[in-house]
């Protein structure tokens, strides 16, 4: 080939050259560029799943907080309970130590009585000792009544004090974020 030729080839080929050099700067831009925008998406997706992981884990540990709470919370009524349930057999206890307290009492005031009746000499005795006794027994069921009375609304108050109580906590707990 001559110079000529060398130098016309060489002419035809600098418009392909700077188009393949130009296409070379335009793919590496595109390329830069899609690497850039793949890095950017792909630390986004990174920030966005940390987000994620640290919002469950939030959420997890609000859930296992709420599951302690209903635990403690679910712990003190049972705990109410079982002091309502101390109470009330503590206080049948002592409902049927008086239960027998009376009724020894009133075995040994029958037996008294008895022989008050049998050491009677007349009927007009036997009518007042009768009488006494009736009004003696009236007014012992009045007062013992009273007594068993007095001390069952006693046992019931105790019991349900623990009761009571569990039930204001809930209601507190329950309204306290409708009030907020």
């Amino acid at each position: 080939m001559t110079a000529a030729k060398k130098a016309a080839a060489a002419k035809a080929t600098e418009p392909v050259e700077a188009a393949v050099a130009a296409g070379k700067e335009t793919v590496e831009t595109v390329v830069k560029a899609g690497t850039e925008a793949a890095t950017k998406g792909v630390e986004k997706a990174v920030a966005m799943s940390q987000e994620q992981v640290a919002a469950a884990v939030k959420a997890g540990s609000e859930a296992f907080k709420n599951y302690e709470e209903v635990v403690a919370f679910n712990k003190d009524n049972l705990d109410a309970v079982m002091k309502a349930n101390a109470v009330f057999v503590k206080g049948l206890q002592d409902l049927n130590k008086e239960f027998f307290s009376l009724a020894q009492a009133s075995l040994e005031s029958n037996a008294d009585a008895a022989r008050k009746v049998f050491n009677c000499k007349s009927v007009e005795e036997l009518v007042t000792l009768q009488n006494a006794l009736v009004t003696d027994s009236y007014s012992k069921v009045l007062d013992q009544g009273r007594k068993i009375t007095d001390l069952s609304v006693k046992i019931a108050e105790n019991a349900s004090a623990p009761i009571a109580s569990r039930v204001n906590a809930t209601v507190d707990h329950f309204t306290k974020p409708l009030a907020a």
